[in-house]
């Protein structure tokens, strides 16, 4: 179902047909906003087996870092060329940045080995992200607000062209078009429904209805996280000891 079809559906279940500016066209007037408000929810509460997603970024010559949007976790940093893939080992932000103390310009090049998630957060609040910052060399990110970005950094950086590949948990794509789709609205259109209308409750501070859309969404999704449940573990072998 698409977002016309799924907003259509949401102003009869919740009976709000002010969310639209006609009956005929289904024209968004305020309805998108707890459509949209849904998806999100169901993409932070309900894990399946498209929660999780892989994202390419092309790293250049000496590139040491990306940065990312729509990210809920990193879970996994692999870089890649047309001769090796390699999965690149976790370290924290701490010991990431003690360790490799110096300007990254400093740093040789090679084949990047470590990664650890981005420490993107200055205060007080700019329009810039600022990656690392010395006397005399700043790394940043004009144009951008640390609270729209995730981001990775590697080491060494690379010394080759690479594809960065981030395995992790995302949102679901934000639909804004009438005859756009999402992973919700394709594959399960009611709980997508059913999502928005908990949005529109909870609002409208309906504690009632916050409780009754709450448990029909758990008698929705329960069964795909028990999909992905069992197929995680039909093919592993106990070991007794």
């Amino acid at each position: 179902m698409d977002l016309v079809g799924i907003r259509e559906q949401f102003v009869k279940e919740s009976g709000r047909y002010d969310l639209v500016s006609s009956v005929t066209t289904w024209a968004d007037d305020g309805a998108d906003y707890y459509i949209q408000r849904g998806s999100r929810h169901l993409d932070r509460t309900v894990t399946t087996n498209f929660s999780k997603a892989k994202h390419y970024e092309t790293a250049a010559v000496d590139e040491w870092y990306k940065l990312f949007q729509e990210c809920r976790a990193i879970q996994e940093v692999w870089v890649a060329n047309d001769e090796y893939r390699k999965k690149l080992e976790l370290r924290d932000v701490t010991t990431f940045r003690e360790y490799y103390n110096e300007p990254p310009s400093s740093i040789d090049s090679g084949t990047p080995t470590y990664y650890t998630p981005a420490l993107l957060r200055t205060h007080p609040l700019t329009d810039t992200i600022y990656l690392e910052k010395f006397v005399d060399t700043t790394v940043s990110e004009a144009s951008k607000y640390d609270y729209e970005y995730n981001g990775v950094m590697w080491m060494p950086p690379t010394d080759e062209e690479v594809i960065v590949e981030i395995q992790g948990l995302w949102y679901c794509k934000n639909m804004t078009s009438n005859t756009d789709t999402n992973y919700w609205s394709v594959n399960h259109p009611e709980a997508l429904v059913a999502a928005a209308c908990l949005m529109l409750a909870m609002f409208q501070r309906n504690s009632e209805a916050i409780k009754d859309w709450t448990s029909a969404i758990s008698l929705l999704t329960s069964p795909l996280e028990m999909d992905m449940v069992e197929e995680e573990s039909h093919n592993v072998i106990a070991i007794k000891g």
